[in-house]
């Protein structure tokens, strides 16, 4: 039988190799590596998140995974569910454009879970998050889930999955088998859950990456999947259009992971550049919120269907609101973790301004997605002007990428809040030296909260 994509999928995960992977590939994994430490570190401390680790410990979790929580073990799905959970409940994780998702939220906390289980050595771990990525991110680019689902627990749960079958020691056939067995456990995902507030929308990424573990359990199990469900449920089921070409496009040749996007900004990703050009505005005019009437946001066609809510139910539903968030960046000059707080969303201010914001999508810019994610904010001011600035792509994207130095300071506020500066500059060296590392206790010592 002649080879099909998903044959050549499960062969690339197989026989991906740490030396066949270019060093700027070695360096944004690693750097994805860091940036998905600093969100999980930062979420665990969110009570929901605890909750989750406290429960499957009741139950009776045991193993050799870490719960990045509280610095407890347990079994490895257990651990990628909790890890994967914190990772995206600041909406401030990594993802990639094209794949329309953030890929890295649940194939590295599979992969990382399930590598400790395994005792893999740090090489083995980076090529497998690596395999993972890209099968992931090109099962993203090969599809399109219905709009009123949301994608996180989806397609990148199919990807995890052969990561981890590869780190199980699963053959091509069996790594195949894997991928099958976890496309029909797809989530069915509310959107409107998400910009609702619901903090289910969480789990999407936690029941994700913990399906990706359980996949190649249940094979071992004696479970089978059909010859392809993988393009009949992301083809018929979740999405009406599978590209099996685009599946496994260039796989080993152009390399995913060197096209993701790291944020800076802790709200959705539909409207990053408004806040960037709000930003700007801000600075170029040293205006005050107290100078604004009122703000137009001219933008695609998603954030002006999805993100227009100006009145959230609670914090999350704030980062998924264009007219908040806008709001909160005009009155706090920056729109990171801090501002995102029940007092700083209730503030009158913040309120009024909210209110003051129309969200219109522009059908010359809608035209440029998903390339670009454009927005036009405009501001009225109190003394008559109109102030105008438009960004095409938000900050951390590709083509506008994050330094170095931006991305080490959002790791060390983010870790050294809750693990203090010392262990964050320790722990981020640690990353760095990963792939000579015989196995990952070096990283779990130094990921577990001090006592």
């Amino acid at each position: 039988m002649t080879p099909d994509f998903l044959d050549r999928i499960a062969a690339f995960a197989a026989e991906l190799r740490f030396d066949d992977l270019p060093a700027e590939v070695v360096e944004r994994a690693t750097r994805l590596l860091l940036d998905a430490i600093a969100v999980t570190v930062a979420g665990a401390a969110e009570p929901r998140v605890r909750g989750a680790a406290e429960l499957l410990r009741r139950r009776g979790s045991q193993g050799r995974s870490l719960f990045v929580v509280d610095g407890g073990r347990g079994d490895a799905a257990d651990a990628a569910l909790v890890n994967a959970t914190a990772a995206c409940a600041h909406v401030l994780d990594e993802g990639h454009k094209y794949a329309r998702g953030h890929v890295g939220t649940y194939v590295l906390p599979a992969v990382h879970a399930v590598a400790e289980e395994r005792g893999a050595s740090g090489r083995e771990f980076v090529t497998a998050l690596v395999a993972g990525y890209e099968i992931a991110a090109r099962l993203g680019m090969a599809c399109r889930v219905r709009e009123s689902m949301h994608p996180s627990g989806t397609w990148g749960t199919v990807g995890a999955a052969a990561a981890v079958a590869r780190l199980v020691g699963f053959a091509p056939a069996r790594i195949r088998e894997a991928m099958n067995v976890a496309a029909p456990l797809t989530l069915a995902t509310s959107w409107q859950a998400a910009t609702q507030g619901a903090t289910v929308r969480d789990l999407y990424s936690g029941q994700g990456a913990a399906n990706a573990v359980m996949a190649p359990r249940w094979v071992e199990a004696g479970f089978t999947g059909s010859r392809d469900d993988v393009s009949h449920v992301f083809g018929h089921v979740a999405a009406e259009r599978f590209d099996r070409a685009a599946a496994c496009d260039a796989l080993g040749g152009r390399w995913e992971v060197l096209r993701n996007y790291f944020k800076v900004h802790a709200c959705c990703r539909n409207f990053q550049s408004g806040i960037d050009a709000a930003l700007a505005l801000r600075e170029r005019h040293g205006l005050r919120a107290a100078d604004v009437v009122r703000l137009t946001a001219d933008t695609f066609a998603v954030p002006a269907r999805d993100n227009v809510e100006a009145r959230p139910a609670n914090v999350l539903a704030a980062k998924e609101s264009f007219p908040v968030s806008l709001a909160l960046t005009l009155v706090n000059g920056r729109c990171d973790q801090s501002v995102f707080t029940d007092a700083h969303v209730a503030e009158p201010e913040v309120a009024r301004l909210a209110a003051a914001c129309e969200v219109r999508c522009d059908p010359e810019l809608d035209a440029l997605a998903p390339e670009q994610r454009p927005s036009r904010i405009t501001l009225q001011l109190r003394d008559g002007r109109m102030l105008t600035a438009f960004e095409a792509v938000a900050l951390g994207d590709p083509s506008r990428p994050l330094s170095p130095e931006t991305l080490d300071a959002k790791f060390a506020q983010l870790v050294g809040a809750r693990l203090g500066a010392p262990r964050a500059e320790r722990l981020r060296h640690a990353v760095h030296e990963l792939p000579a590392q015989p196995s990952l206790e070096a990283l779990a010592a130094l990921l577990r909260p001090p006592t």
